[in-house]
This record gives C-alpha cells, structure tokens and sequence, in this order.
C-alpha cells in the first residue's frame, strides 16, 4: 500500500512539472517598438506598455476600412527630444508564455473579409521550422494568380516549412512559393506582446495578448494590423489566433503537444511540385501566382508591391 502511494506522489509531482508553462524572462525589459500602437505612457501603467527610449506615445487614428471600424488610440513615434525621461517600472500584470515547441489542433477559422467560415487542422514543430495550416472548405488566401480571383476559394494548405512559405491548391495541382520564415515558440516575448486581461472563447476563459501596429499595407491610409494570441488562462495551450489587418482569426480545438511527423509537412510540398516563385521573382514571367504572400483582401488582389500601395 505504501509503494502505491508513493508511486501516485511521484507521478502527481511529474505531472505538475509536465503541466508548468514556460514564460518569457522577467529580467527582460519589454517596452513598445516604433509604431506599436495602444501605447501608455502613464506612470501607473505597466512598463510593457511603455514606448522604448527615444519614442513617445501620442494620440493616433486610424480610419475605417471594409474589415475595420474607424479606431482611436496611441502610438509610439519617434521623438525629437534628446532627454531621456525618468520612468517608474510598474512591472506587467502578466508574462506572457512561451508556446510549445511542437503541437498540434483542430481548427475553425472566421474570415471576416467575407463571412466565410469553415475548418481545418494546424501542426506546428519547431524542430522542422515548420507550420502547416489546412483549410476547408474554402482558402482564406488568394495566390493563384492567372487562373483568376475566384478560382482561389477551393480547400487548400498553408505551408510554412525551413524558411520557405508554400500555398498548396490540391484539386488544382497548385504550389505557389515565397520566402517567409515560420515564427518562434517565443514570439510572444520577442514582440512584447502585452497582456489585456480575459476574453470567454468558446465557453473558456483566455488571456488576451495583443502585438498590435500602424501600417499602411493597402495604401489607402493607416490601418490597424494585429497579430493577437488567446492562450488558455495562465498556460500556453492557444485558443485564437488572429492575425493580418485582421482579416480573420483561427481557432483551435483538442489542442495536443508533442513531436510532430516531418512527412506531415514534406509530404504536401513533394505531392504537387514543382512549385511555382511569385510573379516577377527573379525575372521571372511565370504568372501561376501572386507576386507577393498573404493575398486575403479581393480589393487589393493582386497586390503589385509588398504594401499593396
């Protein structure tokens, strides 16, 4: 009796260990970039929402678009002023996690461009550099490029795999490929993304981590472009993701870590070479794909540079 107990001790203690989520360093001090915007300068604010040194933050809006309402806020810009202000360090209310290196999901996705909804499957490993991202049962993206606007909205496959970034059409026997770099486990922390209290998703409570930005992608203005997280309070399990002048979001469902099969990625990419570079790439006069990635917007299809100006 008593080894039983001692074996259920040791194997509570290992779960508990398994179960700690990793967060970014606390002797990291974070502050807002150049054009990060929800700013505050404030000094009862948490210093994660402070503008970095040689910036300040000041009032900015940002106007209404097909996806976004008009929007008043803040924003960090570049300051003259050579003097250096003395800041109180309020530490962030939270650290943000630091997500698995390699794991797994179900997933519905919202595309808020056009209604559209639908599901899929997302894989990630860090080991492989690589994301995979299935969508059903229309493509959020819009890359092909000589068969025209509409023929882009069939299922498809987002591929982000050793630098390289691939948009798999299979009914079409379509690859289209560019150079884009899949993101790290730690990219909460490298973007300081700062921490804006719980949102209920799907009927569960989530911390919300904002990286948000001024950009002017559709040359039509300033916008709001986020890359936003939802994580399982106080874990690094996702529950939202939300990204691209937001466009849409993704939602993730029956959430597993552990290593993912290298095949799961090299498999889409070997099936429907070759490839095809985005028009104009290295001169070339291929025109089966957009010129550049992340088409989502039919307003601004195809986008000749990489502002879409």
């Amino acid at each position: 009796m008593k080894s039983i107990i001692i074996l259920t001790i040791v194997l509570f203690v290992l779960f508990e260990r398994y179960q700690t989520t990793e967060l970014c360093p606390t002797s990291q001090l974070r502050c807002m970039d150049e054009n990060r915007i929800n700013c505050n300068d404030s000094s009862l604010s948490p210093s994660d929402f402070h503008c970095c040194d040689g910036l300040k933050c000041v009032p900015a809006f940002i106007q209404k678009t097909d996806t976004q309402d008009e929007y008043n806020t803040t924003m960090c810009v570049s300051s003259s002023s050579k003097q250096h202000r003395s800041k109180i360090h309020n530490p962030p209310v939270k650290t943000p996690p630091i997500m698995a290196t390699s794991w797994s999901a179900a997933t519905t996705y919202y595309n808020m461009s056009n209604g559209d909804t639908g599901w899929g499957y997302f894989w990630y490993d860090a080991t492989h550099q690589a994301i995979r991202t299935d969508f059903y049962p229309t493509c959020p993206f819009l890359q092909m490029y000589d068969a025209g606007l509409d023929a882009n909205y069939i299922p498809c496959s987002v591929l982000f795999y050793e630098g390289q970034n691939y948009y798999v059409y299979p009914s079409t026997q379509t690859c289209c490929n560019y150079t884009f770099p899949a993101w790290q486990p730690n990219w909460l922390c490298q973007s300081n993304a700062t921490y804006n209290g719980t949102v209920l998703i799907d009927g569960q409570m989530s911390d919300f981590w904002t990286v948000e930005w001024f950009t002017n992608f559709t040359g039509e203005g300033s916008v709001r472009n986020i890359r936003n997280m939802y994580t399982q309070v106080d874990s690094n399990v996702p529950v939202r993701f939300r990204e691209d002048l937001d466009t849409g979001y993704l939602d993730f469902h029956d959430y597993v870590a552990g290593p993912i099969d290298q095949t799961i990625f090299t498999s889409i990419i070997d099936a429907y070479q070759p490839c095809h570079q985005g028009h104009g790439h290295a001169g070339t006069t291929d025109k089966t794909c957009t010129r550049y990635n992340s088409q989502t917007l039919r307003r601004s299809w195809p986008c000749d540079n990489p502002t879409c100006s």
